[in-house]
């Protein structure tokens, strides 16, 4: 289990985020990198700072390569509901890194968001690039 430190109004939390979970958040992520059939350099390069960052194995980059992003069950596999945050927030940096939101992207991001039942929290479109460090720095701050 990945667990990170959370400072809340001063109370200290630990909210875990399983590998399962990270390995689905960034199979996600290269999914909304293709869904426009564009693989941006930009795009690239953000996904490999983010495998870098959780040392994913040389297995799991194959595994991530070859597989398919599914709706109805890779949702379903999020632990929990920071997993949950971190993958909208994934995709959102993802599809903003080469500079705009492709209307194919902003649809995939925007069914993710309505599968789950309990609210997630976006920054405005315009804003979306301010996810790409805030990612970043949760995922070099798992442990």
């Amino acid at each position: 289990m990945w667990e990170r430190v959370v400072r809340r109004r001063g109370v200290i939390t630990m909210a875990a985020i399983s590998r399962q979970d990270l390995l689905i958040i960034l199979r996600f992520g290269a999914h909304v990198a293709r869904v426009d059939r564009e693989f941006a350099p930009l795009e690239r390069n953000l996904l490999k700072r983010m495998s870098d960052a959780i040392h994913l194995t040389e297995q799991e980059k194959k595994e991530l390569a070859n597989g398919e992003a599914s709706l109805a069950s890779g949702l379903q596999g999020l632990s929990c509901h920071d997993a949950k945050n971190l993958l909208v927030k994934t995709l959102c940096a993802v599809a903003h890194s080469d500079g705009k939101a492709t209307p194919e992207e902003l649809e995939f991001i925007e069914k993710v968001i309505s599968k789950f039942s309990d609210s997630v929290f976006v920054y405005p479109r315009e804003e979306w690039g301010k996810y790409e460090d805030e990612v970043l720095g949760i995922l070099n701050g798992l442990k």
